[in-house]
């Protein structure tokens, strides 16, 4: 497990394809942060992916380790119990019932449980949310406000970023608020 040290920075990448290589700028103590299924046209090692696991997520999300390290950390979205309660989604009794033991038998499939397990906490996907305007985050986005809320400190920097993905997100508002927090300072883009 790759510590934040005093001089780290983060570099979270997101899914667009690479149009210029920032490897150079990267230096061992930085964290590098990818999110769900990597693109492989950017060829830097995740020390932190961030992932989706909800319901239908889970059935149709494959997870490609060649930009994991060893001693990656993974962060899940959502919690078992925040599924089966519906905390963020409305999904119907059976599903959730279903989601149970899916869950977990989609880690060993995925080969994740060679990894640390973290899920970003209720109180920070609620900012991020609420932040949005009471709409569900991408990943990416959850990623950048997990990272701004628990190391305001640090220089966090993004590239490859786009604002398309997944149906169901609202990109436009994404895409303001990103550019908010760039005019702001607390993050620079790249």
């Amino acid at each position: 497990m790759k510590i934040v040290q005093a001089h780290s920075k983060f570099f979270i990448i997101g899914n667009a394809d690479e149009q210029n290589s920032i490897a150079g700028l990267i230096h061992e103590d930085d964290i590098v942060v990818r999110f769900n299924t990597p693109n492989p046209n950017c060829t830097l090692m995740a020390d932190w992916v961030f992932i989706a696991n909800g319901y239908t997520q889970i059935r149709h999300l494959n997870i490609d380790h060649q930009f994991f390290k060893p001693d990656t950390q993974i962060f899940f979205r959502y919690t078992t119990k925040d599924i089966c309660l519906g905390r963020y989604q409305n999904i119907p009794l059976h599903k959730r019932i279903k989601y149970i033991w899916r869950f977990p038998k989609w880690i060993k499939h995925s080969h994740l449980d060679q990894y640390q397990i973290n899920t970003i906490p209720t109180d920070t996907y609620q900012h991020c949310a609420n932040t949005l305007g009471f709409r569900q985050p991408s990943t990416g986005l959850l990623a950048i406000d997990y990272i701004c809320q628990h190391y305001p400190e640090k220089q966090i920097y993004i590239h490859n970023f786009t604002s398309e993905g997944w149906t169901g997100h609202n990109w436009d508002d994404e895409k303001k608020l990103i550019y908010k927090w760039i005019t702001e300072g607390k993050i620079t883009a790249i």
